[in-house]
């Protein structure tokens, strides 16, 4: 599983397959622009920041990616909540293009499934998701003293991919924890503090189509 946001920290090592999406092509059906409007604006020589608009109204969270050519591969920089309209991306190399686009996360989610470690226990759903796609017979149970695995049923046919969706108790919204192959069926992460008394959720997700290119050459320092 690639982890998003944290991968410095802590990295999960397993997935049900393996693992390799973190960028994408330019040219596919995703680089087309349909709606997402993006703005990439230079705050300083080497920070940029990124803003957008128009995102369909059932997306769950917004892919933010960047390459250095037009038509180069795209790195995930985060999977950001879908309510957020803009990200900065500091300490750049300087005199480097870049380039971004956006593009929506949409797809169901499984059942919650509340898990506390440390503790030897499989933690199963209580209900499931009756969505169509949506995974099914989520379980997860501790490995080691921080870290869990989770399994599920896979249900959909065309997915791109599968999201693990934390939201720790306290808080009042899930966050993208990381993200896995096609047609996985399980992963294992290391979890940080605030994620061992959490609410975990799988995801099979679609991109949406795209925004347009932003790009921005970074100066000197």
């Amino acid at each position: 599983m690639i982890r998003i946001a944290t991968a410095a920290t802590l990295l999960a090592v397993l997935t049900g397959c393996a693992s390799s999406a973190t960028d994408q092509p330019a040219g596919s059906p995703a680089s087309q622009s349909a709606g997402l409007r993006l703005i990439a604006t230079l705050d300083s020589p080497t920070d940029v920041t990124l803003s957008w608009s128009g995102a369909p109204a059932d997306a769950t969270s917004t892919v933010v990616e960047f390459a250095t050519e037009p038509e180069g591969r795209y790195t995930i920089l985060d999977f950001v909540d879908a309510d957020r309209l803009t990200f900065e991306h500091p300490d750049l190399m300087p005199k480097t293009p870049f380039y971004y686009r956006v593009t929506p996360v949409l797809g169901p989610a499984s059942a919650a499934l509340e898990v506390k470690l440390p503790a030897a226990t499989i933690f199963r759903t209580a209900s499931e998701n009756p969505a169509a796609g949506s995974p099914t017979e989520v379980a997860a149970k501790s490995v080691g003293k921080d870290g869990v695995r989770l399994t599920w049923k896979d249900n959909s046919s065309d997915e791109d991919g599968y999201l693990l969706e934390i939201r720790p108790r306290g808080s009042t919204q899930y966050r993208v924890a990381g993200f896995v192959d096609p047609d996985s069926t399980f992963t294992e992460l290391t979890t940080l503090p605030g994620e061992r008394d959490a609410s975990y959720r799988i995801r099979a997700f679609h991109r949406g189509p795209s925004s347009n290119l932003a790009h921005q050459t970074t100066g000197t320092d």
